[in-house]
Formats: structure tokens, C-alpha cells, sequence
């Protein structure tokens, strides 16, 4: 994987020196895809598609992550141990966008998105409200504290499943995140 990366950093830097002044977050997911593997290339592929995905309802990467971190809690304390060992098991690396560990993998798009940071415009309440969400209506309040109208989640959701369904996570354990996250069935 190491000689991926003078491949990556010439494509973004060629990106970067194009004509283009707007950046193109399905270039940046084309490339994510180019990186994919293990470590923190794997890591910022998966957080790019993620945003993605995401990316429809407007949201900003930090409110695309802090709201997969704010749901993943919920399914972490309402799904059986089994099943969110599961689902960890169908998506390597899940695990990191739980919580207010998904703000964390900001710093790996900052430069493709063309920002910095990794999420320090967070304030530490809303870091700590993020790895307390245990229930939805908790998730509401970190939605509503990432600055995300509380009424998104249904249409978050329905998107955080498709891209589960995606990385390979099976029907069953996906009607069950729906369930959790107030999904229904049509929008799978």
C-alpha cells in the first residue's frame, strides 16, 4: 500500500493544480476508492464514501460524521451485543465512526475537502453529548448540537443504511438498524 500513496498525493495534487475551482466530492470518493486498504488510507476512504453518501442532505462532512458517530452509539446500546459485534464484523473500521470518534476522521479528509482541522470548531459539550447517545432522542439533541434540524435522522438514516447495505452488511441486521433508528421498511 506504501506505493499508493505518491499515486494519491499526484492525483490530488494534479486535482488541486486542474481548472476546476469547486471541489468534487465524487472525485474525492473515485480517489478515497484508490486508497482503500488498511491503516489511515482504508480509514479516510471509508470516511469519504460515508460523506458521500451523506452529501445529499446538505450536510457538512462534520455533520455527516457527528451524525453516523451520534447513531452508531444508538445501535452500540440497543442492539444485542451479537448484533453490533456483527455489524462491526461486516464493516472493518466501523467502530471508529462511533461517537465523537467520527469528528476524528476529519483530519484525514481536511486536505481533500479543502480543509483543516479534524473537527476542532467541536466544543466539548457536543463531543461528550456525542459518546453519551445512547437513545434516539439523544441522537436528536447531538443533531440538534452539530447544528442539524433533529427531524434529518429520517432522512439520515434511510442513507446511513444504503451505505451499509453497500459495505455488505446482510438484510436482517439492517431491518434491525432501521427499527432502532425509526426506519421504515420502504426506505430500505
Amino acid at each position: 500500500m506504501k506505493f499508493l500513496r505518491p499515486i494519491v498525493i499526484t492525483a490530488v495534487a494534479a486535482l488541486a493544480a486542474g481548472p476546476a475551482l469547486a471541489f468534487d466530492l465524487n472525485e474525492a470518493a473515485r480517489l478515497g476508492s484508490m486508497m482503500a486498504g488498511s491503516g489511515a488510507q482504508g480509514q479516510t476512504a471509508q470516511a469519504l464514501n460515508l460523506v458521500r453518501t451523506l452529501d445529499d442532505l446538505g450536510v457538512t462532512p462534520q455533520q455527516a460524521l457527528g451524525g453516523t458517530g451520534a447513531l452508531l452509539n444508538v445501535a452500540r446500546n440497543q442492539l444485542p451485543a451479537s448484533q453490533y459485534d456483527a455489524l462491526l464484523g461486516e464493516v472493518p473500521g466501523l467502530k471508529r465512526f462511533a461517537g465523537s470518534d467520527a469528528l476524528g476522521q476529519l483530519a484525514g479528509l481536511g486536505g481533500l475537502l479543502g480543509q483543516s482541522g479534524g473537527g476542532a470548531s467541536v466544543n466539548g459539550a457536543t463531543r461528550t453529548a456525542l459518546d453519551n447517545v445512547q437513545t434516539l432522542p439523544q441522537a436528536q439533541q447531538a443533531f440538534s448540537m452539530l447544528g442539524m434540524d433533529p427531524g434529518l435522522i429520517g432522512q439520515f438514516a434511510p442513507l446511513l443504511l444504503q451505505y451499509l447495505g453497500g459495505q455488505g452488511v446482510g438484510g436482517s441486521l439492517l431491518q434491525s438498524l432501521g427499527s432502532i433508528w425509526g426506519v421504515g421498511e420502504a426506505a430500505q
